[in-house]
């Protein structure tokens, strides 16, 4: 999934990012808004859910926050 991501950013719905940070441990904390914000441990990372599809920086931040770690969902 995250190669799918990389591949073709401004085609990621919110589902897709959703599965994909869950999947690595994050969990929605709040909505504020259009706004879900995700937590794991001291961090945050909000993602809007205005769309459609997400925006392409909210896929690149998700797709930095999960690099280096073992991945499952691929």
């Amino acid at each position: 999934m995250r190669r799918r991501m990389a591949q073709h950013p401004k085609g990621v719905t919110f589902r897709e990012a959703k599965q994909l940070l869950e999947a690595y441990g994050w969990t929605v904390d709040r909505i504020r808004g259009s706004h879900h914000i995700f937590v794991r441990g001291p961090q945050t990372q909000p993602v809007s859910h205005r769309r459609p599809t997400i925006l392409a920086v909210y896929v690149r931040q998700i797709l930095k926050l999960t690099e280096g770690e073992d991945d499952d969902g691929e």
